[in-house]
């Protein structure tokens, strides 16, 4: 890095340190110690670097002011960088790159603002018509669990769970959960940097199979009129605009994907926050009317979606810093939640928080269509959890995260609990 080699040079001439404080502090969401904590880093850049150019090329943003405001800034485009492998120059190349070009997180105004619409509007009345037995689907997952005395929440719970209740959602068959997680999986590497051409390729081939699974669902309900969202996506009109067969199915991967991998994750952050706040989680248990709260406090605090990607669509300044036309700008979603001139003890758990108008669903025309089903998803998860499991305990305190580029997945979260514990599911 140019710009960093000119200041440790200035440095080593006048004896500044600030040279050295920014090279000690520089971002690579790639070091372990990141991975373990990157909170400290947020806090450092927000203070003193809060436009910081990384080490591979893209600006970071790390204030909430500025985060929300970019958010609504049509100078930043969704679409992919010119560099990415996802960029649309490569989708005849690459089948990332075209399911990239066909979903609605890739897409900038004016291509993205029928979609949307149309997508949002059937989701949600799809929501309200036939919502799925959030509370009945975590009753009978836990009731296979409970005289184990333990259980690694991921893989025996949240997972199950949130593929359970999407699998409701769309209509499809039980037995095609294990592959259906498995691309999910994959599909997140949409949405950071693909670290090699292996892995390029494993994506590529599940993107394949992915797709190739929801055209035959697809195909399926051509001349049926069924009650789940494939369907109601199929029948959906807007004034005439409906979606073509690929964008509904390259949405479906991208519902059923967001709908599993963000929030099992988020289930198991919520929970290992609470453990670990063990005076937030009493205070839970003794009103548990703040539940809603809590779920919202838990995704400003520890939120499954750490970065939002953004290109700079032309010349332009923040905080007197020239970005130029062409530059992935990063906004930390995750820096600015933790932001106190925002957020009251910002790096404190406080079930009481209100207002908290955290943004881990992002804000405006890009905001996450699925936010409201997500938080009934962890409200209901953490609900069940807790009454039927009150003694539920961490033995391992230490969590061990993903290195997962943007996100905050943890690999695993073992709880231990009395196998005698209550049943009534209340």
């Amino acid at each position: 890095m140019k710009w960093l080699k000119q200041l440790l040079s200035r440095e080593e001439q006048s004896g500044d340190s600030t040279a050295g404080d920014l090279a000690a502090h520089r971002f690579d969401p790639f070091d372990a110690s990141f991975v373990v904590d990157p909170y400290p880093l947020f806090r450092y850049l927000r203070e003193h670097d809060p436009v910081h150019r990384s080490e591979q090329g893209a600006w970071v943003i790390t204030g909430y002011q500025d985060i929300l405001d970019a958010l609504a800034d049509r100078r930043l485009g969704n679409a992919p960088s010119p560099y990415a492998v996802v960029n649309p120059r490569n989708r005849s190349r690459y089948v990332c790159a075209d399911v990239a070009t066909n979903i609605l997180p890739f897409l900038d105004i004016p291509a993205h603002t029928r979609p949307r619409k149309l997508v949002a509007r059937v989701f949600s009345e799809q929501l309200k018509r036939r919502p799925p037995p959030l509370q009945s689907i975590a009753l009978e997952l836990l009731e296979s669990l409970r005289q184990r005395g333990e259980m690694e929440l991921l893989a025996d719970f949240a997972t199950p769970y949130s593929v359970q209740v999407m699998i409701e959602l769309l209509g499809i068959p039980h037995m095609d959960a294990p592959r259906l997680k498995r691309w999910s999986e994959d599909f997140f590497y949409l949405f950071s940097i693909i670290p090699s051409e292996q892995i390029r390729q494993q994506l590529d081939q599940a993107l394949m199979e992915f797709r190739d699974y929801f055209a035959q669902q697809v195909a399926l309900r051509h001349g049926q009129s069924g009650d789940d969202l494939i369907s109601a996506l199929m029948l959906a009109d807007d004034d005439g605009y409906r979606l073509g067969e690929a964008e509904i199915i390259d949405t479906l991967m991208l519902l059923f994907a967001d709908g599993v991998e963000n929030v099992d994750s988020m289930i198991a952050n919520a929970l290992a926050a609470l453990l670990q706040n063990p005076e937030q989680l009493a205070l839970l248990k003794a009103q548990p009317q703040l539940l809603s709260q809590a779920v919202d406090e838990c995704l400003r605090y520890e939120s499954p979606a750490q970065f939002v990607g953004r290109v700079a669509l032309e010349d332009m300044e923040l905080r007197g810093v020239k970005i130029t036309k062409g530059s992935g700008v990063l906004l930390v979603i995750g820096a600015a939640n933790r932001d106190s001139r925002q957020f009251a003890n910002a790096d404190s758990l406080d079930i009481t928080r209100s207002p908290n108008p955290h943004l881990s669903f992002g804000k405006g025309k890009h905001a996450c269509i699925g936010g409201p089903l997500v938080r009934q998803e962890v409200e209901q998860a953490l609900a069940v959890l807790l009454a039927n499991l009150p003694d539920l305990a961490q033995p391992q305190p230490e969590l061990q995260w993903q290195q997962r580029l943007g996100h905050r997945w943890l690999q695993r979260l073992p709880l231990a609990f009395n196998s005698l514990g209550n049943s009534s599911g209340k």
